[in-house]
């Protein structure tokens, strides 16, 4: 039997994104008798700070597109000089004492701490590192000769990480973790009955975004309760001034949902949906195989993302109302288009994620411990 291994996954809150990866590995490592620990680095470093950035993170998409993509951009330019390396070395003293503390087999990053590679070599050469790539593009900043092991969601990221000079075999194409209930088998048709969903309509998903980070959604609404043959689910997540807002408009073919706990099961009732284009949310995607609408993409990972899903052909892209509008009328009367990106979508899912990862990592480690690993069963 494998001794239970120490693992340390560092995590981030700047985007919801992270910490669901996080939770998720997390989980998957405990199912198997492993010993957990899952923190926020900048958090340890400096908690004031941290919900600063994290409030600058939200406030970059009401400011607009362009100051995020300035950001984005200018720390692609910057990801190797010394003002970057003086920033990750604001948070060595905590990442350090982490690691004193829990004595980790393996370090997993979930957002791109670049100094867990730059301490590796002089302060823990023993640790094993590996980062899990939470989009479908990869940053300058999660780049560094000393990760032991990439796991990416496809080809774009493996080829850019070559590019960098990464071997190729220190990179595994996984996809990236979400959570088990989205590689289950669901009853269409009794979803459809449990929330009282027309099975002769076609129906529209919409995820209008905890923060409001879907623009124009009232307008949007108003112009698909219209639409023949559709029925329309908006899902507004805890923004509940939103969910209000829209259940005011007494629109007659759209229903309005808050947080939803069981969101799985909207992916298999929807023929199409509309989605700002996340590493997670369009993991779920490949993972449901539902066609879908990336809509106002904000530049930076979102819009490489959303680049990336056009050029497979898994994924319509509107940038703005009009375009949407166009879209969601053309795509939910043309059913070989829906079945031309359910195609497309198949292509460029690897499978349970959290699974391979989980598996990978340990065979890492036994190997380096000179012990096989016997891999289980997927």
């Amino acid at each position: 039997m494998l001794e239970p291994k120490r693992i340390l996954i560092l995590t981030c809150s700047h985007g919801s994104g992270h910490k669901m990866v996080a939770q998720t590995l997390k989980e998957s490592f405990e199912a198997r008798g492993h010993l957990v620990s899952v923190e926020d680095l900048f958090d340890k470093t400096n908690p004031t700070l941290n919900r600063m950035i994290e409030k600058s993170y939200l406030l970059s998409y009401s400011i607009g597109s362009s100051f995020y993509e300035r950001v984005y951009y200018d720390v692609e330019e910057y990801a190797h000089n010394k003002l970057m390396y003086n920033l990750w070395n604001f948070t060595s003293k905590a990442l350090l004492k982490m690691v004193d503390a829990f004595k980790p087999d393996c370090i997993i990053n979930t957002y791109g701490y670049t100094i867990s590679a730059i301490l590796k070599k002089d302060n823990y050469p023993h640790i094993k590192l590996f980062t899990v790539v939470t989009d479908f593009c990869i940053p300058k900043p999660w780049i560094h000769q000393e990760t032991d092991r990439y796991y990416v969601a496809c080809e774009n990221v493996e080829e850019t990480l070559i590019g960098e000079s990464i071997p190729r075999e220190r990179i595994l194409k996984t996809g990236i973790p979400i959570r088990d209930a989205f590689y289950a088998r669901e009853n269409r048709q009794a979803i459809l009955k449990k929330y009282n969903l027309d099975p002769h309509k076609k129906i529209l998903i919409i995820f209008a975004g905890t923060y409001g980070v879907l623009k124009n959604i009232k307008e949007i609404c108003q112009r698909t309760d219209r639409m023949n043959n559709l029925q329309t689910i908006v899902i507004c997540g805890k923004n509940q001034h939103l969910q209000r807002e829209l259940e005011m408009e007494n629109l007659q073919n759209t229903r309005i949902f808050g947080f939803v706990p069981d969101i799985h099961e909207f992916y298999t009732a929807g023929d199409l949906m509309v989605t700002k284009p996340g590493g997670i949310t369009l993991s779920e995607v490949v993972a449901k195989k539902i066609p879908v609408i990336l809509y106002n993409p904000t530049p930076g990972q979102e819009g490489e993302n959303a680049c990336w899903f056009k050029r497979q052909g898994a994924a319509v892209v509107a940038n703005n109302f009009n375009e949407l509008i166009l879209a969601i009328d053309a795509l939910k009367e043309n059913e070989i288009k829906r079945f031309s990106i359910k195609n497309s979508l198949s292509k460029i899912y690897y499978g349970h994620a959290a699974n391979l990862i989980t598996q990978d990592v340990l065979t890492q480690l036994t190997l380096a411990d000179g012990v096989p690993y016997l891999t289980e069963s997927i």
